[in-house]
């Protein structure tokens, strides 16, 4: 399972911008993620969040939705991380390379640095060999703002 592309399209450039958007290999076959979002209108708040939607894809010439794709309120979910079980999955998988680690507000820059994808942190997905990707957009003020697509390759069945 390792990382093998990441896009990063800053959809309002006045709300954030991305200062660092990459992959970094480690070594052989390992891949780190590294994302590095300035928040320009701080804070960022329960009133003013929108909207985090996560949806899952595999790839079938071209790439097609596949697993899940659900949208929540971002601070009523940290508040709460047990209400959304894929958003649970996913953010727990990351939570200890970042900073997204608290309830609202974020009045900081929202970093993940040097995630590596491991298999164990997604016992809970019985999902099959393949090319897949991860599409992360967010919302605030009613507006979208960001949109990540986290592109990675399960080698072996999970």
């Amino acid at each position: 399972m390792r990382f093998t592309n990441l896009k990063c399209e800053e959809l309002r450039p006045d709300f954030a911008v991305f200062e660092e958007c990459r992959l970094t290999v480690v070594k052989r076959d390992i891949i780190s993620l590294n994302i590095d979002v300035k928040l320009l209108k701080v804070p960022v708040t329960s009133t003013t969040v929108g909207v985090v939607n996560l949806a899952f894809f595999k790839k079938f010439n071209g790439y097609r939705p596949y697993f899940c794709n659900i949208t929540y309120d971002f601070c009523k979910f940290m508040e709460n991380r047990n209400r959304q079980s894929y958003a649970k999955i996913f953010l727990d998988a990351i939570l200890k390379d970042s900073n997204v680690n608290h309830t609202c507000p974020f009045d900081h820059n929202i970093i993940v640095k040097d995630l590596i994808l491991d298999e164990s942190k997604f016992k809970f997905f019985p999902i099959p060999r393949g090319d897949y990707m991860l599409r992360i957009k967010v919302a605030a003020y009613n507006d979208w703002k960001a949109d990540v697509k986290v592109y990675f390759s399960i080698l072996a069945d999970l």
